[in-house]
């Protein structure tokens, strides 16, 4: 009997060292598979809940991630590993008052990598760059491999003012990770969109989308610098997409809002406005969105956006880290 708790055991171990791979490698459907298998099996250790939920965090579905959480509070709630993912929740369904709640000094997690990630992703998210470099610094001190602790850190600097450290960060998370599609949308949205350059950020997002062709955000910001770039039929199409693949994308929507308006059709722009609010924009992107309202929409009913039918296919199981990264750009 001994010998048999000793294999069960052991076997767990190795299936846990293989979700945390997954994990380590970007592949969050695949550490979702992994955890379920793990789970289905008598006496699985609650661990495979937290892990699991993990790896929704990283593909945008909180639900199922707060579900796995809460079968694993009583066993494991007041380990970091848990406070983390607990904060990757909260931030991803626009929660900042209970994820703040859960915030430590970085010198406190320096051991936890989860945690400095999540803790840096919410000052950012705030708008507090400079916060959120303490957590990422240290992060990137102590896990320098840590493709998304790089890339974060690059976008902070970016944000700042500093787009030679932001560009140095970027070039290394590429080196790490060349078919990471988060990578390419990040740099093409923080060094170029951002300062107006949108022929190449347009060029990035072009190869975020060949890594990954499931990656709504990357159609989202490639849609407005098409319409930047004056093509409004080819901004709509991208952002129809975009939408069709994530369709809580509320960045999407506030931009075809704004290429509504722009176009003179003011209703459908307030429809899209007020779903970009539906979705959380103002808590994820500042109040840009209510203050569009403001001016447009003055008499404008608050219904549902209608969601541009375009054909498209799921992630597969093994889809490249970054498929839906909620502490990406948008």
């Amino acid at each position: 009997m001994v010998f048999c708790a000793a294999l069960v055991h052991a076997q767990f171990e190795k299936a846990e060292m293989k979700v945390r791979a997954a994990l380590a490698d970007g592949k969050p459907y695949k550490a979702i598979t992994l955890s379920e298998r793990a789970l289905t099996k008598k006496g699985a250790p609650p661990i495979f809940h937290v892990l699991r939920a993990d790896g929704f965090i990283r593909v945008g579905r909180y639900q199922q991630a707060r579900y796995h959480l809460e079968q694993a509070r009583e066993a494991l709630g007041g380990t970091p590993e848990f406070r983390s993912q607990l904060i990757g929740v909260h931030l991803g369904q626009g929660q900042s008052d209970s994820a703040f709640l859960l915030v430590q000094e970085p010198e406190v997690v320096v051991n936890d990598a989860e945690q400095l990630f999540r803790c840096g992703t919410l000052f950012q998210r705030k708008g507090d760059a400079q916060r959120a470099l303490r957590y990422f610094d240290l992060g990137v001190r102590t896990y320098p491999d840590m493709v998304r602790m790089l890339r974060e850190r690059a976008s902070c600097h970016a944000q700042l003012g500093d787009t030679v450290q932001a560009r140095a960060d970027f070039d290394r998370a590429i080196a790490l990770a060349p078919r990471d599609a988060a990578n390419y949308n990040s740099r093409g949205y923080h060094l170029h969109m951002r300062n107006g350059d949108y022929a190449r950020a347009m060029a990035d997002m072009n190869k975020a989308i060949k890594q990954d062709p499931n990656y709504g955000f990357a159609f989202s910001n490639r849609g407005w610098c098409a319409y930047k770039m004056g093509d409004v039929e080819k901004a709509r199409k991208d952002l129809a997409l975009a939408i069709r693949k994530n369709p809580g994308n509320a960045y999407a929507f506030r931009s075809l809002g704004i290429i509504d308006v722009g176009s003179g059709d003011q209703v459908a722009g307030c429809v899209h406005f007020h779903k970009a609010l539906e979705l959380g924009f103002t808590d994820h992107h500042g109040p840009e969105v209510a203050e569009l309202v403001g001016r447009y929409c003055a008499s404008a009913s608050p219904v549902v956006a209608p969601v541009p039918v375009v054909p498209v296919q799921e992630p597969p199981a093994n889809a490249p880290g970054g498929t839906v990264p909620k502490s990406n750009a948008p």
